[in-house]
């Protein structure tokens, strides 16, 4: 797997700045080749509103559509309390077995929320 890396500057700068800041070698972006033997697959946000019955729904998403994130193109923003990057993904070749972890579980300030989203295997 190839990963791909660009910190970013802080958005509140000028924008001479971050010009200037994007020249420099550390705002770059960096390749890393890496070996895995899992992915971890991120769910879309579970919806807060009811239907028009009042009753909650259950959200199906495609496994493709949450293996996008590994396409080479797809960027996600990681955000640390110092600096913020942008990371892609990019698979070259895969394991004899792999193996999905889906992240279900988020942590607010009270408790863990657990998301109820299906994910549709494609059986062939």
């Amino acid at each position: 797997m190839r990963i791909f890396t660009k910190k970013l500057p802080h958005p509140d700068l000028p924008a001479e700045e971050k010009a200037q800041l994007l020249q420099n070698s550390e705002y770059q972006e960096m390749m890393v080749e890496s070996t895995f033997m899992y992915l971890t697959l991120d769910l879309p946000t579970a919806p807060l509103y009811k239907d028009e019955k009042e009753q909650l729904i259950i959200p199906q998403v495609p496994l493709f559509s949450i293996l996008a994130k590994f396409n080479g193109v797809t960027e996600k923003e990681y955000k640390t309390y110092k600096e913020n990057f942008l990371k892609r993904f990019q698979l070259t070749k895969l394991p004899p077995y792999l193996i999905f972890c889906i992240k279900r579980f988020t942590k607010n300030n009270f408790f863990v929320e657990k998301n109820p989203t299906i994910v549709n295997f494609p059986i062939t």
